[in-house]
């Protein structure tokens, strides 16, 4: 209020010198008012301070959180690393037996041809020695 606001008030309150007898409980009202009023500026200051502590205290929590799952996330990156490493290793092995299986295959294919071959050799030898040329074209050929 202005100075002059605040001059018409009192009057309006007290017109007369009888009613200024009213001034002690009006002040009594008013103290009590100021009272309750910084008993709620405290209340209000004391609830903004605990806030303030609460939310330093979240904020830390939340740091603290994602410095951990910082750190999970690191671990499970260097566990998929250690596994890709793995995983080529055991590809690298798969290619070897592979390629090993695939020569052991030719291999037996050739020794399968061979023993074929040496048992015709050894029935021509047996049918040149009977006389049997007719027989020993036909083998010849298959041979």
């Amino acid at each position: 209020m202005d100075k002059s606001s605040a001059l018409e008030y009192i009057n309006q309150m007290f017109p007369t010198e009888a009613s200024l007898s009213g001034v002690e409980p009006l002040m009594q009202k008013i103290q009590s008012e100021i009272r309750r009023v910084d008993a709620a500026i405290l209340a209000a200051v004391r609830q903004q301070s605990n806030s303030g502590t609460k939310a330093k205290e979240d904020l830390a929590a939340a740091t603290r959180a994602v410095q951990e799952l910082m750190h999970k996330i690191h671990e499970i990156k260097t566990k998929a690393e250690q596994s890709e490493t793995m995983v080529q290793e055991i590809c690298r092995d798969i290619k070897k037996l592979d390629f090993a299986k695939k020569h052991i295959t030719t291999t037996i294919t050739a020794l399968h041809r061979l023993t074929m071959l040496v048992s015709a050799v050894d029935q021509l030898q047996v049918m040149a020695s009977k006389r049997q040329y007719k027989e020993a074209a036909a083998q010849l050929e298959v041979t």
